[in-house]
């Protein structure tokens, strides 16, 4: 089974803008990873007091609201709180 390749430029912008509406005040970094998905890590206050599961599950909800299908494109999410990284 051939892993489909997506155009990483294009894709990029998209979801970035998607996390920044979604959770403001946010530091968001979206890089290029295997055959142009993208690796998503986030650092949000909106996350303070999350489960790991809870974090990740709100970002991806996020993704595959606004995204649809091209939410597939992205293959890594890690999200903290910011209270997580004092």
């Amino acid at each position: 089974m051939a892993a489909d390749v997506f155009m990483f430029g294009e894709m990029a912008p998209l979801v970035d803008e998607v996390h920044k509406e979604a959770f403001p005040a946010s530091l968001v970094e979206v890089t290029e990873g295997y055959k142009g998905r993208a690796h998503v890590p986030i650092v949000s206050p909106k996350l303070n007091g999350l489960s790991e599961r809870s974090r990740q599950e709100a970002v991806w909800e996020v993704l595959r609201a606004e995204l649809g299908d091209l939410a597939q494109a992205v293959s890594f999410v890690i999200a903290w709180g910011t209270d997580e990284l004092r």
